[in-house]
């Protein structure tokens, strides 16, 4: 059976799902090399949520037609401010070519696998002019409707010199067509936190810088954690019983993200010899929690110790590599 993309907006009004922090999104895209492919889905909400009702697709190469093999049924719960890691199912250390194994680093960052078998399903295989769509099961008359939609369905991104050569879409108007920065090819791609829910209709044009942050390719240290407006706290796949530092993304160029559950004062970047650098930083603490937007363009290129220190001086260090 086959539904029109036309079908599926339809449907939109029926379930309302444009309520804000009430509906699942997709806060992160990954589109590495190779097999390293990932989406990490938030959940802005007060409950858990059954992922049993909801799906993946991919529209592949501008379709606007769905078929049964582009999509892949979510499974599990995913709970109140949590995150789940999905990645395409590309396990085994010992293939080699179109099945190379994602590697370890985003390998073990993985919450669902899919997409195993390409014959059968492939909704994991984008490579940056696929749009991609978080789908919900509409339970009164089995069809399915988009909560979120990356991308331009019925749209691939093409160079008009070269129309044969993949490329993303871009940051320079009409946003297809290669020029400016190809955002959705060899990139990582972080929601940006002033969102609070999906896109539920296909948009007339795709700027991805509208809604997301891009970072350099295979950047997978943000996974399995987002900060959005509905909460007060940094959502994770589960709930924090350590004090623990983390920042994204890392590697890192001029600005990063750190949170913690401290209150913080200062943070400092400590090189290879051991000289502390103190960095600004634009913090904020809810509750007790702290979210920090730091600036490192004062840092060469290298390997750091981030140290974050709070009001009574007890301190929180985790790695940092400054590209």
């Amino acid at each position: 059976m086959k539904n029109t993309l036309f079908a599926l907006i339809g449907l939109l009004t029926t379930l309302g799902v444009q309520a804000q922090c009430n509906e699942l999104f997709i806060s992160e895209y990954v589109e590495g090399t190779r097999n390293n492919k990932a989406l990490e889905i938030y959940n802005p909400g007060n409950s858990p949520i059954d992922l049993s009702k909801y799906r993946v697709t991919r529209w592949q190469n501008g379709s606007a037609v769905w078929g049964s093999q582009y999509s892949d049924i979510l499974t599990g719960t995913i709970g109140a401010n949590e995150v789940k890691v999905l990645i395409i199912d590309r396990r085994d250390t010992t293939q080699t070519g179109t099945d190379t194994p994602v590697t370890y680093n985003l390998r073990s960052k993985g919450d669902l696998f899919l997409s195993k078998d390409y014959n059968t399903s492939f909704s994991m295989s984008f490579n940056g002019d696929d749009a991609l769509s978080l789908d919900k099961l509409n339970p009164a008359n089995s069809q399915w409707i988009p909560v979120d939609i990356f991308g331009k369905i019925g749209q691939q991104p093409q160079l008009p010199s070269n129309p044969s050569r993949t490329i993303g879409w871009s940051d320079s108007f009409p946003y297809n067509t290669g020029l400016g920065l190809w955002c959705t090819i060899d990139k990582t791609l972080i929601r940006k936190s002033s969102i609070k829910q999906g896109v539920t209709s296909n948009p007339a044009n795709f700027n991805p810088k509208k809604e997301w942050s891009v970072y350099p390719v295979n950047t997978f240290d943000s996974l399995r954690t987002h900060i959005c407006d509905c909460n007060k706290f940094a959502a994770s796949v589960e709930k924090l019983t350590t004090k623990t530092l983390q920042i994204f993304p890392n590697p890192g160029s001029t600005m990063i993200n750190a949170f913690v559950d401290a209150d913080i004062t200062r943070i400092y970047a400590i090189d290879a010899t051991g000289r502390k650098i103190e960095l600004n930083a634009e913090m904020q603490h809810p509750n007790g929690f702290a979210i920090a937007n730091i600036n490192t363009t004062t840092l060469s290129a290298g390997i750091y110790h981030l140290q974050a220190i709070t009001a009574n001086n007890t301190t929180y260090t985790t790695r940092f590599i400054k590209q």
